[in-house]
């Protein structure tokens, strides 16, 4: 328990709209979130999955064998029993667990010029098939975020008209909520840091036993009638681009690689 901000002794309630979601701020006690920021990797190497494509320009380390140990113990500590059982209470559900495989999950970094759209996160779990995914933990490990360079993590309506909610990458913040079929949630303003800093971010999911029906009409289902995969959509001022509606339509299925960018795009860069 002493990990943690002041917060964790204290009720803490939701708010339900867009849908369910909390920020926590001082989430870690100041002495272990600096352990945690000072091994931080400082570069991006080939050890990272990176994503360079008009959609998402983020960089993705889950290798639970290459984090420091003030890294893997803080993931031990959010996915033990007595984190678990907080989350339970705040958000109202008696049967999540931490999500080990960190599928998707682990640090994020993301560069100048980096970006999420808006989407929904996968429902069904692509390794533990009779599980989906619940609740999202996005921890921001930035020492210090101005606000110029956007990089909020915005939370969106279910018609995908408004943004409700900005969260900003600030020092030692957490925002938690829950993934459902209304969750639209991205980091769609191009990040404007210096060149030589990289938004940081913990992310972590949980799980619970897989409660969705099939429905082959939801977006992004596979023929199961499932989403194994992120679906993306462009917000309501975002100019309609073909190029981009093709891309939207192979993310749901895969990553998009560099031969679907040579086909539909071949000129893009990051600055674009």
């Amino acid at each position: 328990m002493d990990i943690y901000g002041d917060w964790i002794n204290r009720e803490l309630k939701v708010e339900s709209y867009p849908f369910k979601h909390i920020i926590i701020d001082n989430f870690l006690n100041d002495k272990y979130y600096k352990n945690i920021i000072n091994v931080l990797p400082e570069k991006v190497d080939n050890t990272f999955w990176k994503y360079c494509n008009p959609i998402e320009v983020k960089y993705v380390l889950d290798d639970k064998n290459i984090f420091h140990n003030n890294i893997t113990n803080l993931i031990h500590q959010l996915s033990s029993e007595f984190f678990i059982s907080k989350l339970k209470n705040i958000f109202d559900i008696n049967d999540i667990e931490a999500d080990e495989t960190l599928h998707g999950s682990g640090l994020h970094y993301h560069p100048r010029m980096g970006r999420l759209n808006m989407h929904l996160d996968y429902e069904k779990h692509p390794i533990k098939k009779n599980r989906q995914r619940r609740l999202n933990i996005i921890f921001y490990l930035n020492e210090i975020w101005d606000e110029s360079w956007n990089g909020a993590t915005e939370l969106w309506d279910a018609k995908m008209t408004n943004c409700i909610k900005k969260s900003f990458p600030n020092r030692n913040r957490a925002l938690i909520f829950e993934t459902s079929e209304l969750s639209w949630h991205g980091v769609p303003e191009k990040i404007l840091c210096p060149e030589n800093v990289f938004r940081k971010s913990l992310a972590l999911y949980y799980l619970s036993p897989l409660k969705s029906m099939p429905d082959g009409n939801k977006l992004g289902a596979d023929i199961n009638g499932y989403r194994n995969k992120a679906v993306f959509v462009k917000r309501p001022q975002d100019k309609y681009d073909e190029r981009m509606e093709k891309l939207y339509k192979i993310r749901p299925i895969r990553r998009i690689n560099d031969q679907d960018m040579s086909e539909i795009w071949p000129y893009w860069d990051i600055n674009t």
